[in-house]
């Protein structure tokens, strides 16, 4: 007789726990049968989730690596953790995913965090400016607009038809311009900018170009070398399914030298030695060190959140194994039933079909009101506000859930 669901899931973190740390992070043999999709089975929430947007749900593999980094944690103290810990093996595959090097990524607290970091070692200020527009992430504009009362330059793009014109984008660039600063999904909109040519532009007037891609890694193809891009960041809650706490720090390795450091720890230094113990070495009374000069030393000062890191770990190679071109196709279908019915029942799309990301939203007056309670009687999971509504599938998603949503949408 099959399990409940609870007892399935309490079972996977049980056997879990009897697990080596490594275990669980390498991808399956290649005798073991491919993940085919929709994957369902690797999850075990109730009802219909098309939320990824807002937190994706963890599946089988990260709740294992989790749980048999926990395991170490409770059954090894004496391991050498600041030296033997995930950190290394989930900013490998990250960097794989996003096609990097890995000593050019580092682990920070969260996305904007990241971007924070950034606009502090670039220096942002009176002499260097910022171009973004109203699709990046609103705690972000806050930080720029904040910087603008202190005098920093700043300059919106205005939307046109739920787009970013290339042309406006060239045009807000001026000479005092130091960055772009863009989420590459808009989390408002959906809208999915053109990297490559975001950073040509940038570029060619002398600007460079930070991209929020939280709503992008894991979901759609990202090529940093391809794409020029200096500065990107994505925590590991959404689209790499990870948990919350953690995320990843791209830096173009040849912009290091215009970055300012704005912080320093344990995890600056490439040596650190004292000089006030019993037989240490003569030299100064403060020590002596020697700071690295990777992004890592740039930009991790302390211990990182390492179960965080194992989780991803375990979901990355999850990632991995399905192919990110492979998830894009599973959700394009998805996605288009969404464009082609919902529009028919008064919801005014607000993502381009030619510049969609992983998901897509919809304006509709009073849609809480209305269908809140609705889809929450169903255990339909959405993001839905006052008079907004996104829609967010994933690899455990299907047809059956898309039209689950549209029966209570076109009631």
């Amino acid at each position: 007789m099959a399990l409940p669901r609870a007892l399935r899931r309490r079972r996977v973190l049980q056997l879990a726990a009897a697990l080596p740390l490594t275990a669980a992070l390498p991808a399956r043999s290649a005798s073991s049968v491919p993940i085919r999709l929709p994957d369902k089975a690797s999850f075990s929430f109730d009802g219909t989730h098309l939320n990824a947007a807002y937190a994706h749900p963890l599946c089988t593999r990260t709740a294992e690596a989790a749980a048999a980094f926990l395991h170490s944690r409770a059954h090894d103290p004496d391991r050498n953790w600041p030296v033997d810990n995930p950190r290394d093996a989930a900013v490998a595959l990250f960097a794989k995913l996003i096609n990097a090097d890995a000593h050019d990524v580092a682990v920070v607290p969260s996305t904007l965090i990241g971007e924070n970091l950034i606009a502090s070692a670039l220096g942002l200020g009176a002499d260097a400016g910022v171009v973004t527009d109203p699709f990046h992430y609103d705690a972000s504009l806050v930080l720029y607009g904040e910087l603008h009362k202190r005098g920093m330059p700043l300059e919106l793009v205005t939307p046109r038809d739920n787009r970013i014109d290339l042309a406006d984008l060239d045009a807000a660039i001026r000479a005092d311009t130091r960055l772009v600063a863009i989420s590459l999904v808009s989390s408002d909109t959906g809208y999915l900018h053109d990297l490559h040519a975001v950073c040509e532009i940038a570029h060619r007037k002398g600007a460079m170009v930070y991209a929020d891609v939280i709503q992008a890694a894991g979901a759609v193809s990202i090529d940093v070398k391809a794409a020029g891009v200096d500065f990107c960041c994505a925590g590991t809650y959404k689209w790499l399914m990870g948990e919350f706490g953690t995320a990843f720090l791209y830096v173009r390795p040849d912009r290091l030298r215009d970055l300012k450091r704005v912080q320093f720890g344990w995890r600056s230094t490439a040596r650190h030695h004292k000089h006030f113990l019993p037989f240490d070495e003569p030299g100064p009374l403060i020590g002596d060190w020697e700071l690295g000069n990777d992004a890592a030393s740039r930009f991790e000062v302390s211990t990182p959140s390492w179960v965080a890191l194992a989780a991803v770990a375990g979901s990355l190679s999850y990632i991995h194994e399905i192919g990110v071109g492979a998830i894009a196709r599973h959700r394009a279908p998805l996605l288009q039933r969404l464009q082609d019915d919902l529009p028919k029942h008064g919801f005014l799309p607000l993502t381009s079909r030619s510049a969609q990301g992983p998901y897509v939203v919809f304006a509709y007056e009073g849609v809480r009101a209305r269908f809140g309670k609705a889809l929450s009687d169903a255990k339909i999971y959405t993001t839905i506000y006052r008079n907004k509504i996104r829609i967010a599938p994933s690899v455990h998603s299907d047809m059956h859930d898309i039209e689950r949503l549209l029966q209570v949408l076109s009631a």
